[in-house]
């Protein structure tokens, strides 16, 4: 066991030694790599810097949370949506939840109203009848409450990714916001920005 440690170091430290001894500091910080010719090129790369910073801290301050989203929607469906500004799928998703989950209670108490006759019956024809009245609500009160968890679950799911598109939309936003004037030009076309 010794040996192989020791093997083990000495290759680490070997691989150590021939890896500095290729190290070149001039190479390393030589400033022309980048373009950076000239004192004023340097500076405008600065600046860049500086900007594309103060840009990333802006974002930083109003971007959310995906993880925050998602907790808001796994407690109420739609409220991630609400949160990053899809008010219109947000209200469909809550819309939805409540219907469902509504029906989903209704079926079951008409359900259950049934079967409470169904155990208080002693003739044995009303106890056949009452049984079969009470299944039927229950089994649709049972795709109701399905068809409510599978909301949730989409809704929770669906708020990933409401929060990722609102994160990119406010990226872009900020970016066009303090986009210096000029023409800029992309892919689809240029901008004329006063």
């Amino acid at each position: 066991m010794k040996i192989k440690l020791f093997i083990i170091l000495s290759i680490f430290l070997s691989s150590l030694y021939l890896y500095s001894s290729d190290f070149d500091i001039k190479e390393f910080s030589d400033p022309e790599k980048y373009g950076w010719d000239t004192p004023e090129k340097l500076y405008e790369a600065r600046a860049e810097l500086y900007h594309r910073q103060k840009l990333l801290q802006i974002y930083e301050l109003r971007n959310q949370s995906v993880a925050t989203n998602l907790i808001k929607s796994a407690f109420a469906p739609g409220w991630g949506h609400f949160s990053a500004g899809e008010y219109t799928k947000g209200q469909i998703l809550l819309s939805m939840e409540l219907i469902f989950l509504g029906s989903s209670y209704y079926f079951y108490d008409n359900a259950m109203e049934k079967y409470n006759k169904y155990k208080n019956s002693t003739y044995i024809k009303d106890i056949n009848q009452f049984y079969e009245d009470a299944s039927d609500p229950f089994f649709i009160s049972q795709v109701f409450l399905g068809l409510g968890i599978t909301v949730w679950i989409y809704t929770v799911y669906d708020s990933i990714n409401s929060t990722e598109s609102y994160n990119v939309r406010l990226w872009e936003e900020i970016r066009e916001q303090n986009q210096s004037p000029g023409i800029t030009f992309n892919p689809t076309g240029f901008t004329w920005r006063f």
